[in-house]
């Protein structure tokens, strides 16, 4: 759903998966495989896998270390980059 979204609906365009999506609706039906696409925000992915509720998903390693669940990383799609930082509030810090 986020900004991955339309990375994520090019590659499955190229992988022939075909489905349409209505207006805010969360779910696709594929009109040529037996799969539907569940569509939700990438905090949610790895949680919804690791209990079973989708087979697969798509989301940011990052997101997946976060959530604590156990899944299997199956392909490194490469797709989006995660930077970390730390942070403070201005002159908190000394050196």
């Amino acid at each position: 759903k986020g900004r991955l979204h339309e990375k994520v609906k090019k590659m499955l365009d190229g992988a022939g998966i075909e489905y349409s999506r209505p207006d805010r609706l969360d779910i696709a039906h594929c009109s040529n495989l037996p799969i539907s696409i569940v569509f939700l925000p990438a905090s949610d992915i790895a949680t919804y896998v690791g209990e079973g509720n989708v087979d697969m998903g798509i989301t940011g390693e990052d997101i997946i270390g976060e959530s604590e669940v156990d899944v299997e990383v199956l392909m490194k799609l490469g797709l989006g980059k995660c930077r970390l930082s730390v942070q403070a509030p201005v002159g908190e810090v000394t050196d």
